[in-house]
């Protein structure tokens, strides 16, 4: 391996052999020094050009200082459990946030949506078809077929987390879609994507936008469901 340099002179610190006083066992193990070389040269190499830049009156408690400081970078900045806690509380806060967003986001598309409807009955023209019973039929026992798991039977839960793609717990209108045409298998020649949209509409029962885990297990197990 190359050597580095301080103001042009190699630092005298590489491991490039093993202690002397190993025996002939340890003197024939590679594995120890190739540990050497690339666990411990680099952290020695940046602790040693640190000491040399600023040549403390005591280099032990600088090499002291330094590797507690690179214990810190490591962990993050977290230095104590109250730090663990506010960045944890800071995380969920976000998270809290993105679901608002999230939820903000579909109603503005199923206003849309609404808006577009009407403006298309006021010209007359005319508005694709409501989703059939016998189109949502198919898509629960898809989804059922797709949430069995051998012997541990229906897994609806973990189907839903595989779905929801960015872990906020509920799924959109591009979530369920992609579920229904990648993970179900249903293309656009059986289930257009305005179906998909009406069927987001007969599960999403809160009209929040967006499908929650207990809607979608709701809309499974049910015997039947409203198509309007």
């Amino acid at each position: 391996a190359s050597e580095r340099h301080w103001q042009g002179h190699p630092l005298p610190f590489r491991v490039s052999a093993m202690p002397a006083n190993l025996d002939s066992s340890d003197l024939k193990s590679s594995s120890k020094m190739k540990y050497c070389e690339e666990k411990m040269n680099p952290v020695l190499e940046d602790m040693v050009s640190s000491l040399l830049e600023v040549c403390p009156s005591d280099p032990e408690e600088f090499m002291l200082q330094w590797l507690m400081q690179q214990d810190q970078h490591d962990r993050g900045g977290i230095n104590s459990l109250e730090d663990a806690e506010r960045e944890q509380a800071e995380i969920s806060r976000l998270m809290h946030e993105a679901r608002d967003l999230k939820r903000q986001k579909a109603k503005m598309k199923v206003q849309l949506r609404a808006i577009i409807a009407q403006e298309r009955w006021k010209r007359g023209l005319p508005n694709p078809p409501p989703l059939t019973t016998q189109a949502v039929e198919r898509i629960r026992m898809n989804i059922k077929r797709a949430a069995y798991s051998g012997f541990k039977g229906m897994d609806l839960m973990d189907l839903f987390m595989r779905f929801d793609k960015d872990g906020s717990g509920e799924l959109d209108f591009d979530e369920l879609k992609g579920a229904l045409r990648r993970t179900l298998k249903i293309g656009p020649k059986i289930l257009p994507d305005h179906e998909i949209h009406s069927f987001c509409a007969i599960i999403d029962v809160d009209y929040s936008g967006t499908v929650s885990l207990e809607e979608f297990v709701d809309f499974v197990n049910s015997k039947s469901f409203h198509v309007g």
